[in-house]
């Protein structure tokens, strides 16, 4: 009994560590979460404060630890409903809706995958509904935050992803949406056909691919670039002109929209900080790197440790404000509960490599055991 049990701890531990940090998102009508596009089709990357206001907001909508409600601080016998209170009450009344449209039932899926019910998101889409362009893309979207029915691969289903994204990219898009407008829609298009069907891709191959030491990982490479100067170097704010030629001007646009579709993908996040720091923007790198080895449990990462050190002496040289100045904990909303015990691949092998140590040790005695019984009972004849 106590064997069966330890191995269904060991198989929580990796599903922790491999399904829960590449949870997806995604455009709902009535809460885009969109970059804005002026009218000339340009994207404008977000004020800083109000992309982390919007990725926390997606981030506690997700947690499922975090409280529908909490006291009002102004009177604390009034109850005031939390990011994750509020889009679960949405969906309540979207689920009231009877026969509803593709756009009604993408809405759903979208706010259940949010909140964190993939395969439930999955099974909202039905008949037709899962075709054409925006069923497809929808399907793509809850695919990559959906377990790899292939064990052997432990990652996302990235497969599956990727077929509805190339589905959806030889469909016809809709000529308008709720809560885009058409420059919006179009650079998002734009997006699902380049950036995104190359992240996709990436993920898929890293997971058919060799296992490297996740100390060695590094950002996505989604733009094909190296962050060092001429001299080869890691320079917060200095690019070599052959590298920088290598960002388009929306970059930083482009990396704030995937971070919002995936607002739980750490390489993602840390990518959008050496975007910032290579454009000089050092607060806002620190600011994305401390939580990328903090809350992100990136610590064993050893390109981000060195550059979030560089970075720090770069923002402290400039005189930038310190992170908490950036943006707080909003007035409204409840602290945070304590995070769970952050699980990295080290600790799954050490984990395993203490009940390896454990069983050995169990099966070394028994053997003692048996020999010693053996001797006390005198020759066997």
């Amino acid at each position: 009994m106590g064997r069966v049990a330890i191995v269904g701890l060991g198989v929580a531990i990796l599903t922790v560590v491999f399904v829960s940090d590449g949870r997806a998102s995604l455009h709902h009508p009535t809460d885009p979460m969109a970059v804005p596009v002026n009218a000339n089709g340009e994207p404008e990357a977000l004020p800083f404060n109000e992309f982390l206001r919007r990725r926390l907001v997606l981030r506690n909508e997700f947690n499922e630890k975090w409280p529908l409600e909490f006291p009002d601080p102004k009177d604390p016998a009034r109850k005031l409903k939390s990011d994750r209170g509020i889009l679960k009450d949405r969906i309540d009344q979207e689920r009231k809706v009877p026969n509803r449209t593709q756009e009604q039932s993408i809405a759903l899926a979208v706010d259940l995958l949010r909140f964190g019910k993939a395969d439930e998101a999955d099974g909202v889409l039905v008949g037709k509904q899962r075709q054409g362009y925006l069923g497809n893309i929808t399907l793509a979207h809850i695919a990559a935050a959906q377990a790899n029915p292939d064990q052997k691969l432990k990652s996302l289903n990235w497969p599956r992803a990727l077929d509805h994204l190339s589905i959806a990219t030889d469909e016809v898009p809709p000529k308008e949406f709720p809560g885009l407008t058409p420059q919006q829609l179009a650079w998002q298009v734009k997006l699902n056909r380049t950036v995104l069907m190359k992240f996709m891709r990436l993920r898929l191959e890293e997971a058919r691919g060799p296992k490297h030491p996740l100390e060695d990982e590094l950002p996505d490479r989604i733009f094909d670039v190296n962050f060092v100067n001429a001299s080869g170097a890691y320079e917060p704010g200095v690019l070599a002109p052959g590298e920088a030629a290598k960002l388009p001007p929306d970059a930083i646009a482009t990396a704030q929209q995937l971070a919002l579709w995936f607002p739980g993908d750490t390489r993602l996040y840390w990518l959008l900080a050496e975007l910032y720091a290579a454009k000089g923007e050092f607060a806002a790198a620190r600011k994305i790197m401390n939580e990328c080895v903090d809350s992100g449990t990136y610590s064993n990462r050893k390109a981000l440790m060195q550059h979030r050190e560089a970075v720090a002496r770069a923002a402290d040289a400039k005189g930038a404000a310190p992170d908490e100045a950036l943006i707080g904990p909003p007035a409204d909303q409840p602290a945070e509960p304590p995070p769970d015990v952050p699980f990295t691949m080290n600790a799954v092998w050490v984990y395993f490599g203490a009940v390896a140590a454990l069983a050995l040790f169990a099966l070394f005695r028994a053997v003692t055991k048996k020999r010693k019984g053996a001797a006390d009972c005198g020759p066997i004849r």
